[in-house]
């Protein structure tokens, strides 16, 4: 279960670090249950806007419904007015990246990118906790206290 307290903390602090980031989708994300994705949305000031989208029905790997997800996620930053997203891409495991995530890693940063939409990074929530994925990374996520 989230901790409140960490929470309400975190809605009332600007996410400007990647540890920020990571903190963030900890408080909202416990453990992971199974795979599906979380968008996280943050206003111009870095505030966490209060939504967070979680999206359970994709497919294993990425398609031509990419896209979709991308218009999907630009109408809600529009519609909330959020200036920047968080994906937390949720799922049981160890926290090494397979090909399959990599794909889903860089099919949402281009659409997103393609879309307008500002992507201030993606989570992988495993069952050690959280890392920040760095696009540059070869195999492994970015460890980061969690």
């Amino acid at each position: 279960m989230p901790d409140t307290d960490v929470l309400d903390r975190l809605e009332r602090t600007a996410v400007r670090t990647d540890a920020d980031v990571v903190d963030l989708v900890v408080a909202l994300l416990d453990a992971p249950v199974r795979r599906q994705c979380w968008v996280l949305f943050l206003g111009e000031r870095g505030l966490p806007v209060h939504l967070v989208m979680p999206v359970a029905d994709l497919p294993y790997e990425p398609d031509d419904r990419v896209p979709d997800f991308g218009v999907l996620v630009e109408d809600v930053v529009a519609q909330v007015g959020a200036a920047q997203v968080v994906l937390a891409w949720e799922r049981p495991g160890a926290s090494g990246l397979f090909p399959v995530d990599w794909a889903w890693v860089d099919a949402m940063a281009c659409t997103l990118d393609e879309h307008g939409v500002r992507l201030r990074g993606q989570v992988v929530v495993h069952d050690d906790g959280a890392s920040m994925i760095e696009l540059d990374d070869d195999d492994e996520p970015v460890d980061s206290a969690a």
